[in-house]
Formats: structure tokens, C-alpha cells, sequence
């Protein structure tokens, strides 16, 4: 129950986060562009570079190390952070870290694949979902 209350909580946050940043880049950066998008996508993938980080160097602890404090800090950074707020923040960020963990690990073609389906299957999604609506009107 707790790691489902961190991930609502994150996500909330991290929907509030999304939305402010949208209504901030359209004020200040102008509607030409979707500079809120790309501005969640850059910070959010950052982010979650850090959060793995935090993450790698608290798992690297010795079981009998695992304290009930470390176990709720990972709790905190894995739930809280990385699923709940940087995942309604950007699912781009979870992509950024899926597609960086691929390429790391030796499977450059894994990784390739996984960014073009991504992009490809999405906006072939969108279309869909466009197409589906207009043709029910």
C-alpha cells in the first residue's frame, strides 16, 4: 500500500509539474513551437539520469547494509520519483532510461528498435485515434 501511495503522490506532483511547465513555455517561450513538451521531455530524462543514479548507489548496498531506512529511500526514489512524479511528468524519460539501459547493456539494435517503434507506433497511434474519432463523427 505504501508504494502505491508514493506513486500517486509522485504522480500528482509530477501532473501538476507537467501542466505548470506547459502554461510557463507557452507564456514565455510562445505557441509556435511545443516548447512545454520538449522542456518535461529534456528535464524529466535528466532527472531521471540522477534518480538512476541515486538509485544504482543505494541497491549497491551489502545486504546486511539494507537498512529499513535505505529500503524506504529506494522505495521513495524508485516509486515516488522515477514511476510516480517523472512518469506523469514524461513517459519520455522512462523511454530515455529503457533505450540508455539497452545500449549499455550491449544491444545497440534492441535499442534502436525500441526508439522506432516508440516513435513510429505513437504517431501511428495518434493518427488512429484521430482517423477513429473523425470517422464516428
Amino acid at each position: 500500500m505504501r508504494d502505491v501511495l508514493l506513486v500517486a503522490c509522485g504522480g500528482s506532483l509530477g501532473a501538476l509539474a507537467r501542466y505548470g511547465a506547459g502554461l510557463a513555455a507557452a507564456q514565455w517561450l510562445g505557441k509556435g513551437f511545443p516548447w512545454g513538451t520538449l522542456v518535461v521531455n529534456v528535464v524529466g530524462c535528466f532527472l531521471m539520469g540522477i534518480v538512476l543514479e541515486l538509485l544504482a548507489d543505494l541497491e549497491a548496498q551489502s545486504p546486511g547494509a539494507m537498512t529499513p531506512t535505505i529500503k524506504l529511500q529506494l522505495a521513495l526514489w524508485h516509486k515516488g520519483v522515477a514511476i510516480g512524479f517523472l512518469g506523469a511528468l514524461t513517459t519520455f524519460s522512462t523511454f530515455g532510461a529503457d533505450t540508455l539501459r539497452e545500449l549499455q547493456g550491449g544491444l545497440p539494435l534492441v535499442a534502436v528498435a525500441n526508439v522506432a517503434a516508440n516513435v513510429v507506433l505513437s504517431l501511428l497511434a495518434v493518427w488512429g485515434g484521430i482517423a477513429l474519432m473523425q470517422a464516428l463523427d
